[in-house]
């Protein structure tokens, strides 16, 4: 989903179905495995979802959702009391 303020957040189902919250623009990715190898370890740049946003990108089939600032808040929102995330892009 893009804002008018030009926020973008994509949203990739995991192997298990499960929707991560994925921000391109600084490379982060609500996943656990993000969170392990990207983070803490530092053995990858980007997890999988984050590559599949930027192949499907590529190939021209990443679907792109246009939304108010306040839908893209509530996407941000949802997430932060689901995860229980304390910083966001």
């Amino acid at each position: 989903m893009v804002s008018p303020s030009g926020r973008a957040v994509y949203q990739v189902l995991g192997s298990s179905g499960k929707p991560y919250t994925c921000y391109v623009s600084c490379h982060f990715c609500t996943c656990p495995a993000f969170a392990f190898a990207v983070l803490r370890k530092n053995d990858s740049l980007v997890c999988k979802h984050i590559l599949a946003i930027y192949l499907s990108q590529a190939t021209g089939t990443c679907q792109e959702l246009s939304g108010s600032d306040q839908q893209l808040a509530g996407i941000l929102l949802a997430e932060e009391e689901e995860e229980g995330l304390g910083t966001v892009c």
